[in-house]
């Protein structure tokens, strides 16, 4: 079966709990699969609330779209916005994963964690917009 959602992400200070509410009311009802529901809440918390701080300008009329799809082989989730170019995929390794906490840099870690658990990802700038496309394999045999 298939299910989708698509969301527009607007920069105010309750974004990111305006669309998890909207996920909540809509998607999760849909599909129960706590595998799904923690990817999608993850990329969630870290890509979008990364968007929300670095990637709009105040007062900027900047748009951002979350958009997934579940089939039942793959969940995929592209977030597009029309802000700087920026390829996660190039800084998404933080410059040390040893030492202790106080020894690393700040940041990073949330990206690369979303990045590293997915199957396939992809960049792409198309003029003016950045779209990064995360799939993750969910089917029983692909597992």
């Amino acid at each position: 079966m298939r299910h989708s959602f698509s969301y527009e992400i607007r920069n105010h200070p309750g974004a990111l709990q305006s669309l998890k509410h909207q996920l909540e009311d809509t998607f999760f009802v849909q599909q129960r699969d706590p595998a799904v529901r923690s990817i999608v809440l993850l990329v969630a918390d870290e890509l979008v609330s990364n968007l929300l701080k670095y990637g709009f300008k105040q007062g900027s009329e900047q748009h951002s779209r979350l958009n997934i799809t579940l089939d039942d082989d793959w969940l995929e989730i592209e977030l597009r916005d029309n802000g700087q170019c920026f390829n996660p995929l190039i800084y998404a390794k933080p410059s040390t994963l040893s030492g202790s906490l106080s020894e690393r840099e700040v940041g990073g870690l949330g990206v690369y964690l979303v990045l590293k658990l997915m199957d396939e990802t992809r960049y792409e700038w198309i003029e003016p917009w950045n779209c990064l496309t995360l799939r993750k394999r969910i089917g029983e045999r692909n597992r």
